[in-house]
């Protein structure tokens, strides 16, 4: 288990471990702490004294933090689980029987709900074919996904992998820090020939975003995008990964110049418009409707409480104060004297540097890329299917929908994926 200044959530979750239907002699909990302020490690030494504690001088992120652990534990199979989750003492029982189903399984996923039950968080992951991963179902009470099937991942806040194998492969990828480092480890288990399995018998609850929220959203936004970008560039063969990648950083600068509401026919010099034409009406026929700003409402209390939608509720309400304030800037900055600059807010910028944090780390995914696809086992038309949605668009905006659906048929990216679903 990590921890970054979580002692609030320590009680419930080493409170739950310590109740476990497991032999004590085969079982070793480890609390990994990446620098936390809050008189964590005191906690536990003193309240848990069962727990052996490694504690970290700075907060490593997730992926290091998690491997430093890994690394010191003894048993055959590893097991990471949030802190701000609890489990019932049947859980760990559960989750190894599905060694019984498939035996030569390398990794297990967790269910994932809420924290008192009542609403799916986590029942097997999806990804798009830009590396952007999200959680089918989420928030609602059941889903036909929540059976025993194979994943191309397990969510790395409940699942158990065979250590050895952890280890050998590179664990999670300290270069990620946080966020997606479970979808790379999965995909990459999967080319080298692995399997991962979800069960829906072991159950673990979960506080959502107890430790992100923490993050500040242009941080949050930048780990995402660039640790998708990194997912790819690694796991993808050649020919997939020269026919997704520019897609990728296409659409990535467009979610950011939408973000900005940029007015890109400023730039033009009066040439005719070719192709998408980003002025036209938004046709009526999309397949994905962004939500009104109640229906998003409703989504946030029913997924995450009142108190978080108030929040995002506030935060929503400054946002648009300052979108108005830089646009009404950006108006006046092109009317004086030669000021023809143009201010955006941090999130937005955060796509670019995003992009400029991959391109600097190219030395150091080619090295990794190389590794993985000497050692390939599988071929990407077996591992496509497992993305479940190569399409989904990840971003709620109507232009953008369209943008993404007029690029993938441009660039024959439907027929390339959907042929690999299918």
């Amino acid at each position: 288990m990590l921890n970054w200044n979580g002692k609030h959530h320590l009680a419930s979750c080493l409170g739950s471990l310590s109740e476990l239907d497991y032999p004590a002699s085969k079982l070793e909990v480890i609390l990994c702490d990446n620098g936390s302020v809050d008189g964590s490690v005191e906690y536990v030494k003193a309240k848990f004294a069962g727990v052996k504690v490694i504690a970290l001088d700075r907060n490593y992120g997730f992926a290091e933090g998690n491997d430093r652990a890994a690394a010191e534990a003894s048993g055959e199979w590893v097991g990471f689980l949030n802190n701000d989750m609890w489990v019932k003492p049947a859980w760990l029982k559960d989750m190894l029987a599905a060694l019984e189903e498939r035996p030569d399984a390398a990794c297990i996923a967790s269910k994932i709900v809420n924290w008192d039950g009542s609403a799916v968080d986590f029942v097997g992951g999806a990804v798009n074919f830009m590396g952007q991963a999200f959680q089918p179902d989420y928030g609602k009470p059941d889903s036909p996904h929540d059976k025993f099937r194979r994943l191309l991942f397990a969510c790395g806040g409940a699942m158990l992998v065979r250590r050895e194998l952890f280890l050998e492969v590179g664990g999670f990828d300290p270069d990620f820090f946080a966020f997606f480092e479970d979808v790379d480890l999965g995909w990459r288990l999967n080319v080298l020939g692995y399997d991962t399995w979800y069960t829906p018998h072991a159950i673990a609850y979960h506080r959502h975003h107890g430790t992100a929220k923490r993050i500040q959203p242009q941080k949050l936004r930048a780990l995402t995008e660039r640790n998708a970008l990194a997912t790819i560039y690694k796991c993808f063969d050649d020919d997939n990964l020269a026919a997704a990648l520019p897609a990728a950083l296409i659409l990535l600068n467009e979610r950011a110049v939408l973000m900005a509401k940029l007015d890109v026919s400023q730039f033009k010099t009066g040439e005719r418009s070719a192709g998408f034409d980003v002025a036209a009406p938004v046709s009526s026929s999309s397949s994905v409707k962004p939500l009104s700003f109640p229906g998003k409402v409703r989504r946030v209390v029913r997924e995450e409480g009142w108190g978080v939608a108030f929040r995002k509720a506030v935060h929503l309400t400054v946002d648009s104060i300052v979108d108005g304030l830089i646009a009404v800037l950006n108006l006046f900055g092109d009317q004086s004297s030669g000021d023809h600059s143009y201010r955006m807010p941090a999130v937005t910028a955060s796509h670019y540097a995003a992009l400029s944090q991959f391109a600097h780390q190219l030395d150091a995914l080619n090295e990794k890329r190389a590794w993985i696809q000497s050692r390939r086992r599988r071929s990407d038309a077996e591992i496509v299917p497992l993305l479940q949605e190569p399409f989904y668009a990840g971003y709620d905006n109507e232009r953008y929908v369209q943008f993404l659906t007029w690029l993938c048929r441009v660039q024959g990216l439907d027929r390339r994926f959907n042929e690999a679903a299918d």
